[in-house]
């Protein structure tokens, strides 16, 4: 089901469609060219457009009917349909809400408004007076009364109406506004300035004081404008509606410190909203403070709210960016280093899913071997030993033998291992030192017929950037160099040379497959192979974590590592590799025990559901997801339901993942 995005998020409806991760995202028929697109999220925060006439249909007329019980959703649905302007579905729905709702001056606000949107001014003002009869007169109920009379060319007995409802709540924004409006049609600037002046001069008045700030801001009188917000801040009038005001006004009049200054120490986004928190991060980026806004975004991610996500994915990228730039490099002393050998005898992304041998079908033990080893940087220079974060050589120095034994693995008969050597506690080692096969030779396992190693060096930055990759294949029985495959390239031809060196490497070991060894499995495209050796790049450091030689607090951007399976898998939906990526991530996570695992199970929930629809093999793997987010009765009920021919293999895995 779709989510709609807030009003105050999405600002006018746009009709062009914009580029989205998922091909089938704009699904259904297709809207004409003058027919309005709807703005929509899905449970994974991508947006979606969708014709107004399909979403009437489809979406907000069953998911209205579906609120017709519970006031504050049904509240709720109405604000959505009157928004996208569907006010004359609405007139049930309104008479429902009065009808349940314990919150009289809501339900009759809210019939009132549906009324007059459908031209029906006598009943709208006869449920206006039936809440002022229960409620009073208060200032919202007040100023749609005014809002009918206005309707009915009586202005009199509309200002007279609306004065009233502003001294009864002169914070209420839609009548104040309303009413300095009038002032400035009928007296100009210095007319509108006066009605907020006399406005601010009721008791507990404060929005009017806000509007007065933007007009100093707006003359450059900042001076003027901070002491009116200090005014109402010292108030204690602090909500999100505030901040959001205080925060994009300071903002879009250049004076970005204050923002941090005053807002900052007061902002909880569990009180005050995501909107006002999205202002904070554009200060955090502009005032070049990655830091500070990293730590937001944690707040704001924990909020698990959709419409935003993607937003809070370009700001994590942007603060990854900038720390990436004033990133530096240690010096290091190797000899004080505790170095290990990590072997990896499983595809790096069946890492995570409990050795789910029912579905990763394993080779034989009988199963000639070929290795494979961290490829080294071709140096171009002589620098000393470092510590720094990793860069695109050392990812693909480490993806690259991953992409290569997960190929030969899957279209061959061979069994593979892959070998890294890991600063324990610090992290993979990017080697500039030539390898030396005879060392090597000594101590591979006796069943490994090949090895290949590698080298990988890049010059240039950017689109601009040439890289040089070799891939040298071993003769383990004869103790030789068999063969050495080189490529020169640039960098947008990453992935037709990655294939090009794969099926070259396949042809010289042979005893190749003409099916995948798992049916599922599908090589990547050239287009997608970036990609996909970036996912696998990170997924090893995910590995790294789970099994404890990283620290946890050491995974940088750790959100776009378990985001990038999903996007991958939205946006090729119908390849089966990304989402059992995603999954195996996740369980990662869980045994690293990630503090931001809990921010995945809607989106989790939403890919197993679409892949029990579809019967795909990510929707077998439904128990390791009930275990990862806490949901106890749903394993213990597929556990007391398996069928009598369940296989030992999926019963031994079922006990592994209960004692994860």
């Amino acid at each position: 089901m779709f989510k709609k995005l807030l009003s105050a998020l999405k600002g006018n409806k746009n009709k062009n469609s914009a580029n989205t991760l998922a091909e089938q995202s704009n699904s259904g028929a297709s809207p004409t060219a003058d027919e309005e697109l709807i703005v929509a999220y899905d449970a994974h925060g991508r947006e979606m457009h969708i014709a107004r006439g399909e979403w009437r249909e489809k979406v907000f007329l069953p998911s209205l009917q579906q609120k017709w019980g519970i006031a504050q959703e049904l509240h709720d649905g109405i604000i959505i349909g009157l928004n996208d302007g569907f006010a004359a579905d609405l007139l049930p729905a309104a008479e429902r809400l009065v009808e349940i709702d314990d919150i009289a001056e809501r339900s009759h606000v809210i019939h009132g408004i549906v009324l007059m949107h459908n031209e029906q001014l006598a009943a709208a003002e006869s449920t206006l007076r039936q809440g002022i009869a229960k409620v009073g007169a208060t200032g919202i109920l007040l100023t749609n009364l005014a809002k009918v009379f206005s309707a009915r060319g009586d202005e009199v007995l509309a200002d007279e109406t609306l004065w009233q409802a502003i001294q009864a709540d002169p914070n209420q924004e839609n009548g104040l506004l309303w009413w300095a409006s009038i002032q400035r049609e009928r007296e100009g600037e210095t007319g509108y300035l006066a009605a907020l002046h006399k406005a601010g001069s009721l008791p507990g008045s404060w929005r009017a004081q806000l509007w007065l700030a933007r007009h100093h801001l707006e003359q450059q009188d900042v001076a003027a404008a901070r002491a009116l917000y200090a005014e109402v801040l010292a108030e204690g009038r602090v909500d999100g509606d505030v901040l959001m005001m205080i925060s994009g006004d300071l903002g879009n009049n250049g004076e970005i410190p204050l923002i941090l200054k005053l807002i900052a120490p007061l902002y909880n986004e569990h009180q005050h909203g995501p909107l006002a928190g999205m202002n904070l991060l554009r200060a955090y980026q502009a005032l070049n403070q990655p830091e500070e806004g990293e730590k937001l975004l944690e707040r704001l991610y924990g909020l698990s709210f959709a419409p935003i996500k993607q937003h809070l994915d370009q700001f994590a990228q942007t603060f990854r960016e900038m720390d990436r730039g004033v990133s530096q490099s240690t010096p290091v002393d190797p000899d004080t280093l505790e170095i290990s050998t990590l072997q990896l005898t499983q595809i790096i992304w069946h890492y995570g899913l409990c050795m789910a041998d029912w579905l990763l079908q394993p080779k034989p033990q009988q199963a000639q071997q070929v290795g494979f080893f961290a490829f080294t940087k071709i140096a171009h220079d002589t620098t000393h030993a470092q510590s720094q974060r990793e860069d695109d050589i050392g990812r693909l120095a480490r993806a690259l033998p991953l992409y290569f034994a997960e190929a030969t693995h899957y279209w061959s008969e061979f069994a593979t291992s892959c070998y890294f050597q890991v600063v324990v506690g610090g992290g993979p080692i990017l080697s500039g030192a030539e390898v030396d096969a005879n060392q090597l030779f000594d101590i591979i396992p006796q069943e490994m017929k090949y090895f290949v190693t590698g080298e990988i060096g890049c010059t240039g930055e950017g689109e601009q950037r040439h890289w040089q990759l070799t891939l040298n294949l071993w003769d383990c029985t004869q103790r030789v160099k068999l063969a050495a495959e080189s490529e020169h390239f640039a960098e947008s031809e990453l992935g037709e040379k990655v294939l090009q060196l794969e099926h070259r490497l396949l042809a010289r070991i042979g005893e190749q497959r003409q099916q995948p060894w798992d049916h599922f499995y599908s090589r990547p495209s050239s287009e997608a192979m970036s990609i996909y050796l970036s996912e696998l790049g990170q997924t090893f450091m995910l590995t790294l974590a789970a099994n404890e030689q990283i620290s946890r607090d050491s995974i940088w951007g750790e959100r776009a590592m378990l985001d990038w399976p999903l996007n991958m898998a939205l946006q090729w939906p119908q390849a089966e590799v990304p989402k059992l990526m995603y999954l195996a991530g996740l369980g990662k996570a869980f045994d690293y025990k990630s503090e931001v695992l809990v921010e995945y199970k809607a989106r989790t929930l939403e890919v197993l559901r679409q892949a029990e629809v579809e019967n795909l093999p990510a929707a077998r793997l439904a128990p390791l997801v009930w275990k990862i987010f806490g949901m106890t009765e749903e394993f213990e009920t597929h556990q007391r339901n398996l069928p009598a021919d369940t296989s030992e293999s999926y019963l031994a895995w079922l006990d592994r993942v209960q004692e994860k």
